[in-house]
């Protein structure tokens, strides 16, 4: 299912508001991320599992002040995350600290047969999310020591699984509306749930770059995850060339694997573009999954996930100016018992550099 029409309104209503050139530092601009992933933007679409996903996020201009660097350095207190400035970061750079703002995500999870009424209880079950958050992101360059660029993300979201989520009202409505037979499985989905999800990352950028901004770059990330949503560690990485790849760190994903809703157009050092390729994937160890343990309060439908998950990625990405294309192509291995073959799935990325 593809969120085509409701995707088109906000990119025009989001681009009317650009302005023709970049504010020197600080970085006076929003950030605006639209994510939409769907098995429809996928080679042999199937429409099952995980079969949408949808979030806007909304990214902070630098803060600088006491009150909202309080925060990251109350965390970097007791934490390794988010370390001070070093002074001796390359090239007088400064590390960025910004606020990540959901007012709006939901996930869409269904059976592979979409025409039992009862469904198969070694399948998938039916589920919806739907959540809004906040986060802290850091970036901090390398120093001329050790130029390697580092990356700190935390981010706690909350929200409802179950009915509640009106992930069944949103997608029936869609397939009438495309004359598409509706799911039919959906009163057997999991149960109404309050949802809780804290998500910490860290990645390292190793870089090289040629004149014109052409170059290369190696992103490893380790990142951790509780709540009663999900529970699991995992390593990840990305590998790109292309120009101008400091801007960012690849494309975000929904489920948080690699990249992230970020620009930093102060790190252009080429002209007022960029483009690059990239392949790439993650490991997870997964202790709880609730789209597949079921409900953590109330009996419910549930499956054996497998613990172990891979995923396996590949993709491009243009920007120009105060725009951000990407399109991200994504293979998982199974994640339960009985399930049928790997899935796939395709991720489209929209943002926008903005003043207000």
């Amino acid at each position: 299912m593809a969120w085509c029409g409701w995707a088109a309104a906000a990119v025009a209503c989001l681009a009317a508001q650009a302005v023709p050139a970049l504010a020197g530092p600080p970085d006076p601009a929003w950030v605006t991320s639209i994510v939409e992933e769907d098995d429809f933007w996928a080679p042999h679409n199937k429409d099952r599992h995980y079969t949408h996903g949808v979030r806007l996020a909304l990214t902070s201009p630098d803060v600088h002040s006491p009150f909202w660097q309080a925060p990251f350095d109350w965390i970097g207190s007791f934490t390794t995350a988010f370390p001070g400035q070093d002074p001796s970061l390359a090239g007088g750079e400064t590390l960025v600290r910004r606020y990540n703002l959901i007012p709006l995500g939901q996930n869409m999870y269904t059976p592979q047969n979409p025409a039992l009424v009862n469904p198969d209880p070694r399948d998938r079950p039916y589920a919806g999310w739907l959540y809004g958050g906040i986060g802290l992101i850091q970036d901090t360059p390398g120093s001329a020591a050790e130029p390697v660029d580092r990356f700190d993300g935390l981010q706690l979201t909350l929200g409802i699984v179950g009915p509640g989520s009106l992930a069944n009202a949103m997608q029936t409505h869609y397939h009438l509306l495309i004359d598409v037979a509706p799911f039919q499985g959906w009163h057997a989905q999991l149960h109404d749930e309050p949802a809780a999800d804290l998500f910490y990352e860290r990645k390292w950028r190793h870089h090289g770059e040629s004149e014109g901004g052409w170059g290369w770059d190696a992103i490893p990330q380790a990142s951790a995850r509780v709540g009663n949503v999900y529970d699991y560690l995992a390593a990840s990485g990305l590998l790109r060339v292309g120009r101008n790849l400091r801007v960012d760190y690849g494309p975000p994903h929904i489920d948080l694997n690699t990249g992230a809703e970020y620009l930093n157009f102060e790190r252009v050092t080429a002209g007022d573009w960029g483009i690059y390729f990239f392949i790439g994937g993650e490991a997870r160890a997964v202790a709880h999954n609730i789209f597949l343990d079921g409900n953590d309060f109330k009996s419910s439908a549930h499956v054996e996930k497998i613990p172990a998950v891979g995923d396996a990625e590949m993709g491009a990405a243009f920007f120009w100016w105060h725009l951000r294309l990407a399109y991200t192509l994504i293979y998982r291995s199974p994640e339960f018992v009985h399930q049928i073959g790997p899935d796939h799935y395709g991720s489209l990325n929209l943002t926008l550099h903005l003043s207000f």
